[in-house]
């Protein structure tokens, strides 16, 4: 059954694309990225997610989590860089675990553009640049056999042309704001719940950025299937006037303890029209060390590349 409303959620994305308006703008761009190759080859469906990089997903998952040390580099659009960090580590009572994580995005956009920006923006390497960056810290305890966390985080986005540009434009915006989750095992899998961007919801200055809220929900399911290990996850992603189903299936093979592979692909109803909704990734890991890559698509398949080394 799990598997049958995974494939239908798979679908309904893949024929998601552009047939519908694209998703209302969310600054900070940084957070329209998926943080990690994993997630970008499930379609970003990781509120149930395994690694440290959940916590920009859901804190409350960080209880459990693998205790990796992960980096990841992007290239969202040709002259666009990305990368982002992260690691949790157990602190004490009530299974307390803290963690904490980084991601910057150096870009450059057309001068004209309206700001805030979309990820389709990328596409074409403009005269501006920019710089987007998220920090955050958070902390998760297990009560009940629920794991409930929290995190704060800044973010800010940063753009400016030269001077004497006729399209001139400068923007320097920031903002504090805070993520809550919960998640639990349910019937076999895991099941997750993260509010996100709670704070602000109004400018009080020229420089204060307004993030709109939004909501994940998701299920995460993992069994063996002969010599393969078999992992589900999906997901929905709500916020005003919006909604974006997603989903993911990996299949991991290892032919001896702490070495294997792993093939991945997911699919999400895209944000802007000019995304695809499909991604695809792999992943190989020998003992301490895995390195992972994923891929995302826009319009005339125009690739977004990750690529996540982590070291546990």
């Amino acid at each position: 059954m799990l598997i049958r409303i995974l494939v239908a959620t798979l679908s309904a994305c893949a024929l998601a694309a552009p047939a519908f308006a694209q998703a209302p703008p969310a600054p900070p761009l940084v957070l329209q990225l998926p943080a990690t190759a994993r997630a970008a080859a499930l379609g970003d469906a990781w509120v149930t997610g395994r690694d440290s990089e959940v916590i920009f997903y859901n804190p409350a998952q960080i209880i459990g989590a693998t205790r990796t040390f992960g980096v990841t580099l992007g290239q969202p659009g040709a002259g666009n860089s990305s990368v982002s960090a992260a690691t949790s580590y157990a602190a004490g009572k009530y299974s307390l675990t803290l963690g904490w994580g980084a991601r910057l995005l150096n870009f450059h956009v057309d001068p004209a553009a309206a700001y805030p920006y979309t990820a389709d923006d990328l596409l074409t390497r403009g005269s501006a640049d920019g710089q987007s960056l998220l920090l955050t810290f958070g902390g998760a305890i297990l009560y009940k056999n629920f794991k409930i966390g929290g995190a704060a985080k800044f973010v800010s986005d940063r753009v400016s042309s030269m001077p004497g540009d006729p399209t001139f434009v400068s923007i320097n915006q920031h903002a504090w704001v805070a993520d809550v989750g919960v998640s639990r095992a349910l019937w076999g899998g895991t099941a997750a719940f993260a509010a996100q961007n709670l704070g602000r919801t109004a400018a009080v200055d020229a420089t204060t950025l307004v993030t709109p809220r939004q909501f994940l929900a998701g299920y995460s399911w993992t069994r063996g299937a002969g010599p393969l290990d078999l992992n589900l996850f999906g997901q929905v992603t709500m916020r005003k006037d919006w909604w974006s189903p997603a989903g993911g299936v990996e299949v991991g093979y290892s032919w001896i303890e702490g070495y294997g592979v792993t093939l991945r692909v997911g699919a999400r109803r895209p944000l802007t029209s000019r995304e695809q909704p499909i991604g695809l990734g792999a992943a190989i890991n020998a003992d301490r060390l895995t390195v992972e890559y994923g891929v995302q698509f826009f319009e005339g398949a125009c690739p977004s590349h990750l690529v996540t080394v982590r070291w546990r």
